[in-house]
């Protein structure tokens, strides 16, 4: 056996559905090329980018399509929710119509009964000319209904009942998609890794799909604050206390908190920077703003199910040293396990808490024959979110349901001027 695999779970266990095998072969006089096989865990979460109301063509080239596509994507990647379909066909008397803000107006656009697939949001994206230095607007949609309340759950949790809970005792958000807003009146960097003249428009992007996702706008976020601070469990653990937030909206993080990037968009992994959900851009010229460690426990203190996409490398892969390193995220712990039969694996290290930044161990005693390595992750105990019971929801009752889209003011840039 060459090489490394993955191997994914249910996405429900309490351990985390990315196993990494890695045998070892000590039996020769010659070391053995190693293959790698990149087998990444497909993404639950697909974020459906909707050019129907650019009707400034903003999206105009593919350079910047895939630019808002790649953002989605990155997001998708690690969400693993599982999101339920909405379609009111598949409810007796059922009706709704999607709320959003116009990209190209910032008036209410209004869908009737749009259908939204399982495990898929919906974002809308445009341009028009945004006010000051405010380089974009995002947040999730909102609806009107009507029908039972099975109706209204499927509508508001999609399958989660931390989102079905009253407003003050959400611990999820998981909404049928949103729209994003970009300034038509400034200079775009469209590159996805490189920082180039103009505003990063990826780094924008990134910021305001937080929002979409319930930073700053979802109850669950909201409820997580305390005064000015955010007390999540996962931000808390990532910090080492309880983050700033902006005052009194609670819509950004504050301060000048610092986090490692989480690797992507061409930064590399573990390099601290100033986190994406601030409300001023941090652009240093040099690198994209990128989302953070924090950033990502803002994430699934609001209630997603962050899954990062892992990664084990061979450092050295000798009969008497054999090391391994890997990209590390805060909010999780790891144990690399070793057996020498593949059918139990009662060696290797104890738990490494992550850190965020790119973390190692070396097998101390490696065995002489054959060994097999597997990294497993999981959630901290102090992460395992126990949200209040349910309320108790008659269905026999035909009734009506609204809520109004949501966003955060006051996302710009404070390094260049339009």
């Amino acid at each position: 056996m060459e090489g490394l695999t993955v191997r994914r779970g249910g996405s429900n266990h309490p351990v985390l559905p990315h196993t990494v095998i890695l045998p070892k072969f000590s039996n020769m006089k010659f070391l053995l090329p190693l293959f790698l096989i990149a087998t990444q865990p497909l993404a639950a979460l697909t974020i459906k980018i909707d050019y129907t109301y650019d009707t400034g063509n903003f999206f105009s080239t593919p350079e910047r399509k895939a630019a808002i596509e790649g953002v989605a994507k990155f997001f998708g990647d690690l969400i693993q929710d599982n999101l339920l379909r909405i379609d009111a066909a598949d409810f007796p008397s059922a009706s709704w119509t999607a709320n959003l803000t116009h990209p190209a107006t910032g008036g209410t656009q209004t869908i009737a009964n749009l259908v939204v697939a399982e495990n898929t949001m919906i974002v809308y994206v445009g341009s028009r000319i945004l006010s000051g230095s405010t380089l974009g607007v995002g947040g999730p949609g909102g609806l009107s209904a009507s029908g039972f309340q099975p109706w209204f759950d499927r509508l508001r949790g999609r399958g989660s009942v931390g989102a079905t809970l009253p407003e003050s005792m959400k611990t999820d958000h998981s909404p049928w998609g949103g729209s994003i807003t970009f300034d038509a009146d400034s200079t775009w960097n469209f590159s996805q890794t490189q920082n180039l003249p103009g505003f990063n428009f990826v780094s924008v992007a990134l910021h305001e799909m937080g929002h979409v996702l319930g930073i700053g706008t979802a109850d669950s976020w909201q409820n997580r604050i305390s005064g000015t601070t955010f007390t999540g469990p996962a931000a808390l653990r990532s910090k080492g206390f309880a983050p700033a937030v902006q005052s009194p909206s609670g819509g950004h993080f504050s301060g000048t908190l610092t986090s490692p990037a989480f690797g992507s968009f061409g930064m590399a992994h573990g390099n601290v920077r100033p986190v994406l959900m601030l409300p001023s851009s941090t652009d240093d010229n040099v690198n994209l703003d990128v989302a953070s460690d924090l950033d990502l426990a803002g994430l699934i203190d609001t209630g997603w199910q962050i899954r990062p996409p892992l990664v084990l490398t061979a450092s050295s892969l000798k009969p008497t040293n054999v090391a391994f390193t890997w990209k590390s995220s805060s909010f999780l712990d790891y144990r690399v396990e070793r057996s020498t039969n593949l059918q139990s694996f009662p060696g290797g290290s104890s738990t490494i808490a992550g850190t965020g930044l790119v973390q190692s161990w070396t097998d101390p005693a490696p065995p002489v024959l054959r060994a097999f390595y597997q990294l497993r992750t999981t959630t901290p105990a102090t992460l395992a979110a126990v949200g209040p019971a349910p309320a108790i929801r008659a269905s026999g009752r035909f009734m009506t349901d609204s809520a109004a889209p949501r966003f955060v003011t006051g996302c710009y840039d404070a390094v260049h001027e339009k």
